[in-house]
């Protein structure tokens, strides 16, 4: 992404739907908000039937959220064939889509450098848990979540079968978030309280959307992890997550609005 960080960029806008990963992102946009008066736009988007409305098209094809846009600028354009399709005035302007790279903006940007950890340690740690959230814990955590939303969604004559069938499999697959639960517990500690490290990073921004999920829907032991739990009530108890909370709406990683 090009750096301009020596001009003062335009207010972003985040399209946000509600019950979705984006509250994180919000919840970053908080506390640049708190920490520097960033000043941003947030459209709301409402689930129906649970899922994006087709308005989000409109926006990026994939029709998903988060959507960050940023008039004015041309920060990042990895396929400026979709940017030169939608954009018949030919206005300049950033659309970031994918919330890791939405929070990398934020903070190469905007944030003045207050989420790069301060030490070659916590930056490896910090790139560690970035790729950890992305990839193996949220594929488990998403693998769980499929096979107990089929059944909800069946047809009501053969939901007790198909309970029958997947509710079994998600008790099993639930088992492999121990070495993950296992693993994050080790990482946290009173000198790291955070997993980018000494202090908040975009590792923590990144997994509390999982994190959030298996707290929800009650995956994680709290009695058994209880540094993991506290990490949850760190996150939950900042002004900055309560703030993105009031504003983002419905955050029902459950039912999802359904």
């Amino acid at each position: 992404m090009a750096d301009i960080t020596t001009q003062k960029l335009p207010s972003p806008t985040l399209h946000h739907l509600s019950s979705s990963s984006s509250l994180r992102v919000v919840w970053a946009l908080e506390e640049l908000s708190m920490s520097s008066g960033l000043e941003y736009n947030l459209k709301d988007y409402k689930r129906v039937k649970g899922r994006a409305p087709e308005e989000l098209k409109k926006v990026f094809p994939l029709g998903k959220s988060p959507i960050l846009e940023i008039p004015g600028v041309n920060l990042f354009r990895p396929l400026p064939f979709l940017h030169d399709d939608s954009n018949n005035n030919n206005e300049t302007k950033t659309i970031v889509t994918e919330s890791r790279l939405i929070l990398q903006l934020l903070s190469d940007q905007y944030s003045n450098g207050e989420w790069v950890p301060e030490t070659d340690e916590d930056k490896e740690r910090d790139t560690y848990f970035l790729e950890f959230a992305n990839s193996s814990f949220t594929g488990v955590v998403n693998s769980i979540i499929y096979f107990e939303i089929i059944p909800t969604m069946s047809p009501w004559l053969v939901r007790p079968l198909m309970s029958a069938i997947f509710n079994p499999i998600a008790k099993i697959l639930k088992q492999g978030l121990d070495p993950h639960f296992d693993l994050m517990e080790r990482a946290l500690s009173d000198e790291k309280p955070w997993f980018s490290g000494a202090k908040i990073g975009l590792a923590d921004f990144t997994l509390s959307f999982p994190m959030d999920t298996t707290d929800q829907r009650q995956y994680l032991d709290e009695k058994k992890y209880p540094k993991l739990a506290g990490w949850v009530k760190r996150v939950h108890d900042r002004p900055a997550y309560q703030n993105a909370l009031k504003k983002g709406g419905s955050y029902d990683l459950v039912r999802y609005d359904n």
